[in-house]
């Protein structure tokens, strides 16, 4: 299955290391996705600064397409800005510079482009909620990360992208599995057949109308958590396009604990390297 990742690109940098590493939401998810085999593409705006040449670079040495990319005048790259102790990160800052080259406005050439693949996957950090409608139309597998953000969570935002999704992924702290549940249901009823929650070490939950699968955390003494929630969405949506995904599918227990088992996996091997996908910036 052919698979795109619609939405942002970043230069994460480690301020007490002095190290960088290309990464942002969409970006990772695409080239995990093109190292577990996929034919997976990205689509974003590049800026022309020196940074989005690491961003062009990262996406060629990982074979990911991005030849639809639209390339900004002048356009800078994201800088995110994080202490990461212990393999943790800690977030500090965000710097946008002068000119930030995103969010990607889909014309109706590129969504004609989209609507020739068989997942499109996008994110909050994208800040391309108004578009969302437009994915939402095409008879693709949508797939949304909405991250850990409670504004991402509220209804205001629901409504503008849920509409027709396939799986939606939140990143909750820890709860009880009747409040799992509960915001599940919630979360189902704007227009969601499946609905992800990782918890971190507390595993993973998947609710749908058929009910709600507990999957177990992988432990590692992690090196650097930076992308562990993307590695593990690509290898989520990877297996469940192996057992033959369709649009529109409440997923049963045996997909869903096969995709558990090879998405907990990968996301804890990515815990051992640095950054996103463990390409480094050299200064």
């Amino acid at each position: 299955m052919k698979s795109i990742c619609v939405g942002d690109n970043v230069i994460d940098y480690y301020v007490n290391s002095r190290e960088m590493y290309p990464g942002g939401n969409s970006l990772n998810v695409a080239v995990h996705l093109a190292r577990l085999g996929a034919d997976s593409a990205y689509l974003g705006n590049i800026g022309d600064d020196e940074m989005a040449g690491v961003i062009v670079r990262a996406l060629k040495a990982n074979n990911v397409s991005f030849d639809h990319c639209v390339y900004i005048e002048n356009g800078t790259t994201k800088h995110c800005n994080y202490e990461v102790i212990d393999g943790e990160r800690h977030f500090i800052s965000v710097e946008l510079g002068d000119n930030w080259s995103g969010p990607c406005d889909l014309t109706e050439e590129l969504i004609e482009y989209v609507s020739g693949f068989d997942v499109v996957i996008s994110n909050c950090n994208a800040k391309m909620q108004d578009e969302m409608k437009k994915i939402s139309c095409l008879d693709s597998i949508y797939v949304y990360d909405f991250g850990e953000k409670d504004k991402y969570h509220v209804d205001e935002y629901l409504d503008l992208v849920c509409t027709n999704m396939d799986l939606a992924m939140f990143s909750l702290p820890h709860q009880e599995e009747e409040n799992v549940i509960r915001f599940c249901d919630r979360i189902r009823s704007k227009g969601v057949t499946n609905v992800l929650v990782t918890m971190g070490r507390y595993g993973q939950y998947l609710c749908n109308e058929k009910g709600c699968v507990h999957g177990e955390a992988r432990y590692v003494e992690a090196v650097d958590t930076m992308g562990a929630g993307d590695s593990f969405l690509a290898a989520f949506v990877n297996q469940l396009c192996s057992s033959g995904w369709k649009k529109g599918e409440v997923l049963n227990r045996e997909k869903i604990e096969a995709a558990f088992d090879v998405a907990s996996n990968y996301s804890r091997d990515n815990c051992l390297s640095k950054g996103g996908f463990g390409f480094e910036v050299k200064q």
